[in-house]
């Protein structure tokens, strides 16, 4: 969304989704932290599972960052999933729990982890520092 114009139809239609995406996530958002692997379905799914959390966590930050989010309303629920990620960091700082790439839910345990769930975390980390440095 940073490279659209903010007054353009363009925009202003993926802002209504990103708007109502990130409402939803606040509803789903586990009582540890993090979201289940499958949103509508985390009773199935109840070990943590990271990279959908360091993602979300990132959206919702950024957003409290660019003023798109209220800072009142989303703050809670990136400082509560920040918290969640944290405690899932191995001591060899490794970000564990994540769910195995494929097409659908799988195990995730504490010592499971993917190449791309470190940039996820990461871009978290980043928007979460600005968020707290201001």
């Amino acid at each position: 969304m940073t490279e659209l114009e903010r007054n353009s139809k363009e925009y202003k239609y993926f802002l209504s989704i990103y708007k109502k995406m990130a409402k939803r996530l606040l509803e789903l958002q586990t009582e540890q932290g993090h979201w289940a692997m499958s949103l509508l379905a985390a009773e199935y799914y109840p070990t943590p599972e990271t990279s959908g959390t360091a993602f979300f966590t990132y959206g919702l930050a950024s957003g409290i960052n660019q003023g798109i989010l209220d800072h009142k309303n989303y703050e809670p629920t990136v400082r509560k999933a920040w918290n969640a990620l944290c405690r899932y960091v191995t001591h060899e700082g490794m970000l564990g729990y994540v769910q195995p790439i494929g097409a659908e839910p799988g195990d995730a345990c504490p010592d499971k982890t993917e190449v791309y769930v470190t940039g996820a975390f990461l871009y978290a980390g980043d928007e979460v520092f600005k968020l707290y440095s201001k």
